[in-house]
């Protein structure tokens, strides 16, 4: 009974994963099998795509019907939320690899960083959020 839960799961995990592209995903096996209905083509297109690996060079290169995938922008405010403390690190020290990608990604890579570091304390105040610290920065800069 448990295998039975833990494959139900599992199934229905990896079909909300790949929902956008179709039972297969998205890949060369899609491609192939694309507009031809029923399990079996679902079947033999996701084999195919698992078998080559070419799914995972879709994902990574943007092609193959994972165009999306490739192309899927991350917000400042999420890079925040998900890079909190080596960020505020990166401020405090007035450089780093953090800072970087942040700066890069709100196309301010040649910023001088020492007006962050002056500004720590307003930047990760407490109970800012990260949008808060995301707009504190923005507007320093």
């Amino acid at each position: 009974m448990k295998k039975l839960i833990a494959i139900a799961t599992l199934s229905l995990a990896t079909s909300s994963a790949f929902a956008a592209h179709g039972p297969a995903g998205c890949g060369l096996g899609s491609i192939l099998f694309e507009g031809k209905e029923g399990t079996m083509f679902n079947v033999l297109a996701a084999t195919f795509n698992g078998s080559s690996a070419n799914q995972t060079f879709g994902m990574s290169s943007g092609t193959l019907g994972c165009e999306d995938a490739a192309t899927a922008k991350v917000s400042s405010v999420s890079f925040v939320e998900g890079n909190t403390v080596a960020l505020s690190n990166d401020i405090a020290r007035g450089q780093g690899e953090t800072l970087t990608a942040y700066l890069t990604m709100i196309n301010k890579a040649d910023a001088d960083t020492t007006v962050l570091k002056a500004n720590f304390s307003q930047i990760f105040a407490k109970g800012n959020t990260s949008a808060d610290i995301d707009s504190r920065i923005k507007n320093l800069l």
